[in-house]
């Protein structure tokens, strides 16, 4: 009888271990639903097909830019010297200097404070430069989101003490004032932050862009790199002597207070070079500035490859004409060598490039290639979206597939034409295709249209041109303005079919197009006149922010990316449609433009935790079962034992 008591309470214990570990896989189950297999962790806010070889939105250059700032600060020497408290210095006055649109005028009124500008100018030790950019960082927080509370949010720290661009100064926390308490509490929680257990010389992390972990060697470098480049594709085209000097500030401060001492041992090796020098000096313009971050990031990027740190790397751009190799970006050059030289431009007629120069014709198709790479049309500070206000469909249905699909096209884009061709009457919000194992898919289809081209001015102020001319911009205008009010059922799409018909009558086939796509002429003629050049901007920045300068491109589920239409797009659509999620949840987050509200993703959610515990419920039963049968058959044996042993 002891031993089936022992036993009954060994099985009892096991079906309850056993039972918790079936609701802990279910919780946890609904967790990764939820962060996707680890997107809460990306870099930014918007990974798509490509997040790390695209132009950097201001939410990301925003937090390369903190960043490069903290991580330098942190890792600077206990009690700087002259030239590493300058170093330091420049590199906070270069974003006051060169930090393209708003973030730059915020930060100049922060630092424009004379409390705060004292502290700055004061910084001699580690302390101070990590406790003045947290300062700095707070002071930005609040301007921009008053509503949070200051780092570290465990303190409780008052608003009030941070609000230096809301013109309250007077009753900010001063550097000299903090309490040791206080001090220490907010550079144990910096430290905890910004620095990476082992230093920086250590291997890198698995996931390079964790959010709100310690940035290691690669993050660190890949921040520097994209505040250096960004700052260069928004530069006036003549910068000012000011700006002019921060920008050359930016490569000392590297050379003097560059947190990682393996990288900054690299960069001292090759940076006092008399060829790399002059080019600094000789940096005039927006394009010379462009040039030479692009020569130095080439130079760092070849000692990697040479020495097999980045063996899949390879020389920016990969043109088939410009064929780039290692050997002209080592500094110093071998015996016998010289390096590539950008401010000496291959002479004679039709001068072709060569190992040691770049033609001016392939040194502007360099400044291209690196700004399509790092620039948005229109600047950091615009809303990176370009959809209709109202929804092309309904929100999906409970358990309805999602398919979306962009297509970036010009307004006279003579292939563009003929893929709308193809096109435009198969896109419906209840689209459907055929598997070759015949099995039917059905799905509701998010599709969205954008147009590429470029602009010289900003966002507010655009300055447009269309690659095909001014007749384009003019097409391209009604076609947005028909999307913008005749969005419903894709109806728009039956504008631009007839408008792309024969390209090099747009726009002057507006009056017929609108008249069979049933359309009101004078409604999208005064859009045009008004809107137009905003909807137009706003999609030229978008297209560029996702990358895209050829036409026409399609991307699928927003990872999949095609050049062209080809002949079996309909089965790759539909091979795409088959690895398409069901979940309402993800829709909200991928499909926003589909509608999908809260109360159809509370819907769902309740309906599938429902099914959750009911399946929970069922698996669990013959163990409740089991377990409540154990417990009557060890408390009839303890009654026994109690009858026998009176």
């Amino acid at each position: 009888e002891d031993s089936d008591v022992e036993e009954t309470a060994k099985s009892m214990g096991a079906m309850q271990r056993l039972f918790l570990v079936m609701v802990v896989a279910t919780a946890f189950t609904g967790v990764v639903d939820a962060c996707d297999k680890g997107a809460c962790q990306d870099y930014g806010s918007e990974p798509k097909f490509d997040s790390s070889d695209r132009p950097p939105s201001a939410a990301v250059l925003g937090r390369a830019t903190w960043t490069m700032l903290h991580t330098t600060a942190a890792y600077l020497p206990d009690n700087l010297k002259p030239e590493e408290a300058a170093g330091f210095k420049d590199l906070v006055s270069s974003v006051v200097n060169l930090y393209p649109g708003d973030g730059a005028r915020l930060i100049q009124t922060i630092i424009d404070d004379p409390s705060f500008r004292t502290e700055f100018d004061l910084t001699d030790t580690a302390e101070h430069a990590q406790l003045v950019i947290w300062k700095l960082h707070n002071a930005v927080n609040v301007a921009v989101w008053p509503h949070r509370w200051p780092f570290p949010d465990t303190m409780g720290l008052n608003t009030d003490y941070f609000d230096l661009a809301g013109g309250l100064g007077e009753n900010q926390m001063t550097i000299m004032s903090m309490t040791p308490v206080v001090r220490k509490e907010v550079l144990r929680a910096l430290n905890k932050r910004w620095v990476l257990a082992g230093g920086l010389e250590e291997a890198q992390m698995s996931r390079r862009d964790a959010k709100d972990l310690p940035p290691d060697r690669t993050m660190l470098g890949r921040a520097f790199w994209t505040y250096i480049h960004t700052i260069t594709m928004y530069m006036k085209h003549r910068p000012s002597g000011r700006e002019l000097a921060s920008f050359r500030a930016i490569f000392s401060a590297i050379y003097h207070v560059y947190p990682c001492p393996v990288c900054r041992g690299h960069f001292r090796k090759f940076y006092p070079d008399a060829a790399v020098q002059k080019e600094l000096i000789s940096v005039t313009t927006k394009h010379s500035a462009i040039l030479f971050a692009w020569k130095i990031h080439n130079v760092v990027t070849a000692r990697g490859i040479r020495t097999g740190q980045w063996p899949d790397k390879h020389m920016f751009p990969q043109e088939k004409h410009l064929q780039f190799n290692i050997s002209q970006f080592f500094i110093p050059p071998p015996e016998g060598r010289d390096q590539l030289h950008i401010t000496l431009p291959c002479t004679g007629k039709n001068a072709k490039s060569s190992a040691t120069c770049l033609s001016k014709r392939d040194g502007f198709e360099v400044i291209a290639d690196v700004q399509g790479r790092w620039q948005i049309e229109g600047g950091v500070d615009q809303p990176l979206s370009d959809e209709p206000s109202t929804p092309s469909c309904d929100p999906p249905s409970f358990g309805q597939r999602l398919l979306k699909l962009d297509m970036y096209v010009m307004g006279k884009c003579p292939w563009c034409a003929k893929s709308m061709e193809r096109l435009a009457d198969n896109i419906t919000c209840d689209y459907q295709c055929t598997r070759p194992d015949g099995r039917v898919l059905k799905a509701r289809l998010d599709f969205q249209l954008h147009m590429v081209g470029l602009n010289n001015g900003t966002y507010r102020h655009p300055w447009l041109r269309a690659i095909h001319g001014s007749s384009e911009l003019v097409g391209e205008r009604l076609e947005m303005c028909a999307r913008e009010h005749y969005s419903r059922d894709y109806q728009y799409l039956r504008f631009m079919k007839c408008m792309d018909r024969n390209v090099t009558t747009i726009p002057l086939r507006a009056p017929d197009c609108a008249d069979e796509a049933d359309m009101d002429l004078d409604l999208l003629v005064a859009c045009a006149n008004l809107d137009g050049e905003r909807f137009v901007a706003q999609s030229y920045g978008y297209a560029s922010w996702m990358g895209i300068d050829i036409t026409p491109t399609f991307v699928i589920n927003s990872h999949k990316k095609m050049v062209g239409l080809p002949d079996n797009f309909t089965d790759i659509l539909c091979e795409e449609l088959d690895k398409t999620p069901w979940s309402l949840l993800r829709a909200n987050r991928e499909y926003p433009s589909m509608g999908v509200s809260t109360h159809d993703t509370l819907k769902e959610t309740a309906v599938w935790s429902a099914v959750a515990f009911g399946i929970v419920c069922f698996m669990a039963s013959p163990f409740v079962f089991a377990l409540d049968r154990a417990r009557r058959k060890a408390r009839i044996v303890g009654e026994r034992r109690s009858l026998l042993k009176k």
